[in-house]
């Protein structure tokens, strides 16, 4: 039976786990997030920290401090997807993004479904002399 990640996911848990065991929750304990995968092929995600401060005036009128700490605890993107079940891995190709280098990029994940629950891993990043892994945990929430 062929795969289907088309649906809704809310963010269960987002883990940076380094090669040294190292666990980092870089959207903190209680992150909140959006997954939506269409049976059209287009996906759009989006995670973020709840405890972010909010803007003193406006977005415009941000400091660099706020500014920095708002786009530090988001991340958001969308574009069109394909699940490869061989590999089990599904790769998003970015159209737009608040990641600039990820604009026309495919990125490749690791995926496995648990029942409603769907947990999507990257690749291993090498930095410095280690690597890590992002951890992204969704639950099923409704249809698409």
């Amino acid at each position: 039976m062929a795969v289907s990640l088309a649906g809704a996911y809310r963010l269960v848990a987002c883990e940076v786990v380094w090669a040294d065991g190292r666990v980092e929750l870089p959207y903190g304990g209680d992150p909140d997030g959006l997954l939506v995968y269409t049976s059209s092929g287009y996906v759009t995600g989006h995670l973020m920290r709840r405890d972010v401060t909010k803007f003193r005036t406006s977005a415009r009128k941000a400091s660099a401090e706020e500014a920095k700490e708002a786009f530090l605890g988001y991340l958001g993107y969308y574009g069109t997807y394909r699940v490869d079940e061989e590999y089990g891995t599904v790769t998003h190709r970015v159209l737009g993004s608040w990641h600039p280098n990820w604009v026309g990029t495919d990125q490749v994940r690791h995926f496995r479904m648990e029942g409603e629950t769907l947990v999507i891993e990257t690749p291993p990043v090498a930095s410095g002399s280690s690597s890590y892994r992002t951890r992204l945990v969704w639950r099923r929430s409704g249809a698409t």
